[in-house]
């Protein structure tokens, strides 16, 4: 912290808001939304905004994001991107683990060693055999949930600095006029 109060007010409301944004979007609404929602209904065409502007969550992280300055807007914005690349990459790299790997083994085990594959099939059962497989496509299943519900985080917030006219860049940047070379110069 620069001991700058602005700076100090400016990470009060940060965390909080991000906090309250999380709140408007649930991962356990998913599944009801995806029946219910506009959205998802209007996922046909050129033009998937119409329907997310419509849904019940866009508007409360609307009125989350609403009284916020430009400039929280990028820093939530900021913060939204950075959320929404850790789920992408985590969510790969659950389905690297849960289902890529296993599977790899396992058709790697049936061709160098088939005896060896039908005799762990045999003593652990098919039914075991089922969980896992089960438990591993929940698993990549809810983290690639968490990855959708980053995402359209980090849409809605990018809807609400088009709305509003935002430029993401600081602004001391956005006031300077770009530097232009003379003709011939």
């Amino acid at each position: 912290m620069t001991g700058d109060t602005g700076s100090a007010a400016a990470e009060d409301i940060l965390w909080p808001t991000w906090r309250r944004l999380i709140r408007a979007l649930p991962v356990s609404r998913m599944p009801w939304e995806w029946i219910t929602s506009p959205s998802m209904w209007r996922l046909f065409g050129a033009d998937f905004l119409t329907g997310l502007l419509r849904n019940r969550t866009t508007r409360s992280v609307f009125a989350v994001l609403e009284p916020l300055s430009p400039g929280d807007l990028r820093r939530i914005h900021a913060l939204a991107l950075v959320n929404h690349r850790r789920h992408e990459a985590v969510s790969r790299w659950f389905a690297i683990g849960f289902v890529t790997l296993p599977a790899s083994a396992a058709l790697t085990l049936s061709e160098l060693a088939p005896d060896t594959l039908r005799a762990i099939a045999a003593a652990e059962g098919p039914a075991r055999w089922y969980f896992w497989m089960a438990y591993a496509a929940v698993a990549v299943a809810l983290y690639l949930m968490f990855a959708w519900r980053a995402r359209q985080l980090l849409t809605l917030v990018e809807l609400m600095l088009i709305q509003r006219g935002v430029d993401l860049r600081d602004d001391a940047a956005a006031d300077e006029s770009p530097i232009e070379t003379p003709i011939g110069g």
